[in-house]
C-alpha cells in the first residue's frame, strides 16, 4: 500500500535489492581493472616529473657557470637522493648541494630532495666526489675536457628515465 506522504505514480516501480547489488557488483569489476592502471600511470608520471626536474636543474648550472663564468657543479647524493649546486672551495667540490654561495651570499639556491620511492640508480660520466657524484659545467657551459656525456638513471622500481648531459652541455630526458 503506497505512503500517503510519498504517493506512486501508476506503473512506478522501485529497485529490489537483488538489481541495486549487481549493480554495486558491476561497478567492483570495472574500478579492480581500473585500479592498478591509474596507479601505474601515476608512478610513470612521478618518475618523469623528477627526471624533468632534475633536468631544469642540471640547465640551470650550466647557466650559472656562463653567467658566473666560473665552473658550477650539479652534486648528486645517491644516498639521500639530494641535489643542488656545490660551492665548496674552488677546484674542490665536496658533493653536498649548498644553499649558498659563499662568494655571493645575495643569492640562495634549493637542494631538493627526490620524491619518496624515486632513486638514482646509476650515474655514469660523473665525477666522483666524496659524499656522492658531480656534474662540473665550464664557464663556457660544457663539460670539462676528458668528460664524457654523463647519464643519470632515476629508477622507482617499476621503471627507468635517464638523464643525459652532453659534452657541449645540453641535457635532455630519454
Amino acid at each position: 500500500m503506497p505512503s500517503k506522504r510519498f504517493p506512486r505514480s501508476k506503473g512506478e516501480k522501485g529497485m529490489t535489492l537483488v538489481e541495486m547489488a549487481i549493480v554495486f557488483l558491476i561497478i567492483a569489476i570495472v574500478l579492480a581493472f581500473a585500479i592498478p592502471v591509474v596507479a601505474n600511470s601515476i608512478r610513470a608520471y612521478n618518475l618523469r616529473s623528477a627526471a624533468e626536474r632534475m633536468a631544469e636543474r642540471l640547465a640551470g648550472g650550466r647557466a650559472l657557470a656562463m653567467a658566473k663564468n666560473k665552473n658550477v657543479t650539479v652534486s648528486l647524493v645517491t644516498a639521500t637522493g639530494q641535489y643542488g649546486y656545490d660551492f665548496a672551495p674552488v677546484g674542490a667540490p665536496d658533493g653536498t648541494p649548498d644553499s649558498s654561495d659563499p662568494e655571493d651570499l645575495s643569492q640562495s639556491y634549493y637542494v631538493e630532495t627526490l620524491p619518496s620511492g624515486i632513486s638514482i640508480a646509476s650515474s655514469t660520466g660523473a665525477t666522483n666526489l666524496t659524499n656522492g657524484k658531480g656534474i662540473t659545467y665550464t664557464s663556457r657551459g660544457e663539460l670539462p675536457i676528458g668528460a664524457s656525456q654523463a647519464d643519470i638513471v632515476l629508477s622507482n622500481g617499476r621503471g627507468t628515465v635517464t638523464v643525459s648531459i652532453s659534452l657541449r652541455g645540453q641535457v635532455w630526458v630519454h
